[in-house]
């Protein structure tokens, strides 16, 4: 059977399926849209109203809304809920550790709630990120059994809403549950969590830390997207009545060196080309221990810029390969594909 026929017995076969994607009108959201308006029903919530489409019914609301939101999914009672709505990591300082909590843990609380109550059968699957781990001590291939430590209140907040999301599903309320654990995401069109790495200020000039040894996953957009709707897929050949809670690591097949980032960058045509300057380790590590001691709250954020920058964080995605997904995208074919 080609791809076209499969795409038309999927659709067939998910006609009535309804996937209700928060944050529809983010990075990922818009991409989830294109790749499963082919085949189910889609919802959308999203914030900001410039975002409008006619295929899909809309609700333009701030995801903390929760009689709102609640009433919303009443009313259409999804069958799938993939949660991308919440807080990005900010600048330091930025944005108050309430507010995290307040989008990215009790709004998820709140959305899982009013969405089992409204079909018990719902399907919620949540989008984490590996920063929950944190970045101190973490070495080797890092499982989904690893410690989790987070340094900020980002990762902080994601953890909480991991943990309230299983205790509904221990309680019976949520009984299909995948938590994913996205490694830092990118396309060809938005690379700021690799950037971080390799760019100076206003990427005036490509850094290369230390050695530039130091290896991190990530996750492609597509990649990513696609391991979104091949669990989807999977879902419709399950036991109506069959109960699951997952976590995943969610990353590209392998991870990448520091400074094959940058060689990649320098030959694609979406990134500027800089000059390569050599940052001492030890420059890098007075520098986030002096902050550290200026900014006593913040220190342990401070102290894990070093970490990101002088370590390895590469993480285990045996578990997601497991399922039978092949990550098809790599960083390479990500940014030199017209090449």
């Amino acid at each position: 059977m080609d791809e076209r026929s499969l795409k038309k017995t999927d659709k067939m076969n998910n006609y009535h399926s309804k996937v209700l994607i928060t944050g529809i009108s983010g990075f990922i959201g818009k991409a989830l849209y294109v790749k499963l308006s082919e085949i189910y029903n889609i919802l959308g919530i999203a914030s900001d109203e410039i975002y409008r489409n006619q295929n899909i019914i809309l609700d333009f609301s701030d995801i903390t809304d929760d009689e709102k939101i609640s009433k919303f999914v009443s009313i259409h009672k999804p069958d799938i809920i993939i949660h991308c709505a919440g807080i990005a990591h900010q600048k330091i300082g930025r944005i108050d550790s309430e507010i995290y909590f307040c989008v990215n843990s009790y709004a998820t609380e709140n959305l899982a709630k009013a969405a089992a109550r409204a079909n018990p059968n719902v399907y919620f699957l949540f989008l984490s990120s590996i920063s929950v781990y944190g970045e101190d001590n973490v070495t080797g291939f890092v499982s989904e059994n690893g410690i989790c430590e987070p340094s900020s209140d980002y990762a902080k907040s994601k953890l909480d809403a991991e943990k309230r999301l299983i205790k509904l599903f221990d309680e019976g309320l949520l009984k299909k549950l995948d938590i994913l654990r996205l490694a830092p995401v990118y396309d060809s069109e938005w690379s700021l969590n690799l950037d971080r790495r390799v760019f100076a200020l206003k990427k005036v000039a490509y850094l290369k830390f230390g050695s530039g040894m130091q290896e991190m996953s990530a996750i492609a957009r597509q990649n990513l997207v696609d391991f979104i709707g091949f669990r989807l897929a999977q879902e419709t050949n399950r036991v109506a009545d069959q109960s699951f809670c997952n976590i995943f690591n969610v990353c590209d097949t392998k991870s990448y060196k520091f400074k094959e980032i940058i060689k990649i960058f320098k030959q694609s045509d979406c990134q500027p080309s800089r000059i390569t300057l050599r940052v001492p380790l030890a420059l890098v590590f007075f520098a986030t221990r002096l902050a550290g001691l200026i900014f006593r709250s913040k220190q342990q954020w401070f102290y894990s810029c070093f970490d990101k920058l002088a370590c390895s964080l590469v993480f285990d995605n045996t578990k997601m390969l497991d399922t039978g997904f092949t990550p098809k995208y790599r960083l390479k074919s990500v940014f030199l594909k017209s090449k």
